[in-house]
């Protein structure tokens, strides 16, 4: 019995070997397969047998196969021709033109790299035998296709809106039934991409031609976009002022689509029908504009220049940076843009201006000038006045009412071209009989035979006072008047604009505001050791060396010793308020010498509180001289 148990013990312990074996050539097959894939997975070239559109980039590098399909691209792109086909109509794109495909060579390079166990046996497949074609991706914008695209779409709609619909007249015309060549664009795109691809596998020149389909004669148009195709805006001809020539018109065109489409569905197949058209003709043509540009004097206004040299310079400066300017219609004039600051770099000379009251030298006087004269012309017109002030002193070159101030940056004149025409601005410096003019004149087009009359409303005259200063300069007993410092007579005025059709019959009276101009005095120098004149006995300064001026006997006083420059008081002229000096410069209340008040009687920088404008109060004060203008 030992004996048996023996022999049973021998015979079972050999029953394992085989399986021992076989587990051992297995994990040497997996050692094996692993070490393969590990050796496919690092290789760093594209499987064997694999293609890009056709390209071999088999053993390839990445960059070695993007350098082959970007010269494939080129060279075999110029043999490959797509055709999109709608009807008898077409338009064709050469493949070359298209964009590089990136990414390709990246993708024919993951086959077989991307699953580390499924490398292995890729690799092996493709040595044996196997291959991988990778299609060619286009970009779904790809420049050269969407303008392929586009150029067919615009095609089919030319033909498709002349076999809908058409414009007969102020009506719509359209017959039931008829192609619209509404296209699946996108549909169209995958197509083409597609034959593209085809065509790059393809030997020798190849074309693809994609036919387009449209919608069912049934089917319903696309009401809406019919009326984006046709609507649009009125708009009048116009100047370019770069080229000087004249812009063309648009005719309004306008319909109901909710009203297109109830006619629509009311008629029957192959029916014509029409709906009406909202026409709308432009204000102004080109026809009209070529033959009507700047035909009318629409206003004018003439003013004399006096003063120094200087100012006359200044005023025919700053006028002839006006002359030439063409507004279009809705276009705003600005008399300081349009001069700019008045400056000595840009040529400006000293001049009178004005410092608050007082009267000074600086740069740019006399610009007011040019703004008033171009204002008085428009005033003539019924162009809207968009900003002015009056000045604080009567000017005397225009009527009360009818000047212009301007300031830099301050106060400005503008006025607005509200008519449908261009306007041009013309000014003109000239002399006649020894005295200077500057003239202005608005040219435009006016059909209407439109004119305008301003007129002004004159009223509380306020004659010059007299005032005096001490000044030890000045000889005792004697009194001087102060020569720069006129005197100015005060008034205040309402101006109106009598618009008049061309019968002469009074459309509109407009009120242009109030302006208020303020009274100067007249102001003498004294010496301060005669006392002040306002208590001067009978209008006479006391004797030198007496005491009380009070008791001298007029009747004693010894006629040498009077300064002839006074006068009895009972010769004072009553429009001066002078005790004993009438100054020739002074005028009677009723006019203004223009030799004496100067072409500009406020100092831009210092603004009365009559200066603000019309039927306005400033109180602003500013006292920059440089671009002053008096």
């Amino acid at each position: 019995m030992d004996g048996n148990r023996v022999a049973k013990e021998e015979s079972g312990g050999k029953s394992w070997l085989p399986w021992t074996i076989a587990g051992c050539v297995a994990a040497l097959l997996a050692v094996g397969y692993l070490a393969l894939c590990v050796w496919a997975k690092g290789r760093d070239t594209i499987l064997p047998n694999v293609s890009v559109a056709g390209i071999d980039v088999s053993n390839m590098t990445v960059t070695q196969a993007e350098n082959a399909i970007r010269t494939a691209v080129d060279q075999r792109g110029r043999d490959i021709k797509l055709t999109l086909v709608y009807e008898d109509l077409e338009e064709s794109m050469d493949a070359s033109q298209l964009a590089y495909p990136v990414g390709d060579a990246a993708r024919a390079f993951s086959i077989g790299h991307e699953q580390f166990l499924d490398s292995g046996w890729r690799l092996v497949g493709h040595l044996l035998g196997m291959s991988a074609r990778v299609p060619l991706a286009l970009t779904e914008d790809d420049p050269a296709l969407t303008d392929l695209m586009e150029r067919m779409e615009r095609t089919v709609s030319e033909a498709a809106e002349d076999q809908g619909y058409q414009v007969e007249g102020d009506r719509l015309v359209m017959t039931k039934g008829a192609p619209t060549a509404t296209v699946d664009w996108d549909a169209v795109r995958d197509e083409a991409s597609k034959a593209l691809q085809e065509a790059f596998e393809e030997d020798g020149p190849v074309e693809k031609r994609v036919v387009l389909t449209t919608q069912s004669e049934t089917e319903e148009p696309d009401f809406e976009a019919i009326h984006r195709e046709l609507y649009a805006e009125a708009k009048d001809a116009t100047l370019d002022l770069e080229s000087m020539e004249i812009t063309d018109h648009v005719v309004g065109v306008d319909f109901e689509v909710p009203a297109l489409r109830a006619a629509w569905q009311s008629a029957k197949g192959g029916e014509t029908f029409s709906i009406p058209l909202t026409v709308t003709q432009p204000k102004v043509t080109k026809e009209d504009l070529g033959g009507r540009l700047f035909s009318d004097l629409l206003g004018e206004g003439t003013t004399q220049v006096s003063g120094s040299a200087n100012r006359k310079h200044n005023v025919k400066l700053a006028a002839a940076a006006c002359d030439g300017v063409i507004l279009l219609p809705g276009e705003e004039f600005s008399y300081n843009n349009t001069t700019g600051s008045r400056t000595e770099a840009k040529g400006y000379k000293e001049a009178p201006i004005y410092a608050g009251s007082k009267s000074d030298m600086g740069v740019g006087g006399g610009v007011c000038q040019p703004s008033s004269t171009i204002y008085f012309a428009v005033l003539h017109t019924n162009l809207e006045i968009v900003e002015r002030h009056a000045h604080g002193f009567n000017t005397g070159y225009v009527d009360p009412g009818m000047d212009a101030t301007v300031f830099f940056g301050v106060q400005d004149f503008r006025f607005k071209n509200s008519t449908d025409y261009p306007v041009k601005i013309v000014t003109s410096s000239y002399d006649s009989k020894g005295s200077r003019y500057l003239n202005v004149k608005i040219y435009g087009t006016n059909p209407e035979g439109i004119y305008a009359v301003p007129k002004s409303d004159v009223y509380n005259w306020v004659s010059p006072t007299t005032v005096y200063q001490p000044d030890p300069e000045v000889p005792q007993g004697t009194l001087v008047l102060d020569r720069e410092q006129y005197a100015y007579t005060g008034v205040s005025a309402r101006t109106y604009r009598n618009v008049y059709d061309k019968d002469g019959n009074l459309m509109e009276k407009q009120d242009m505001g109030n302006s208020k101009y303020n009274m100067r005095p007249n102001t003498y120098h004294y010496n301060p050791a005669d006392g002040d004149p306002s208590t001067w006995v009978d209008g006479k300064p006391p004797v030198p060396g007496t005491t009380d001026p009070g008791t001298t006997d007029p009747g004693t006083t010894d006629p040498g010793t009077t300064d002839p420059g006074t006068t009895d008081p009972g010769t004072t002229d009553p429009g001066t308020g002078d005790p004993g000096v009438t100054d020739p410069g002074t005028t009677d209340p009723g006019t203004t010498d223009p030799g004496v008040a100067g072409p500009d009687v406020t100092d831009p920088g210092t603004t009365d509180p009559g200066t603000a404008g019309p039927g306005s109060d400033s109180g602003l004060t500013v006292t920059d001289p440089n671009v002053a203008a008096a």
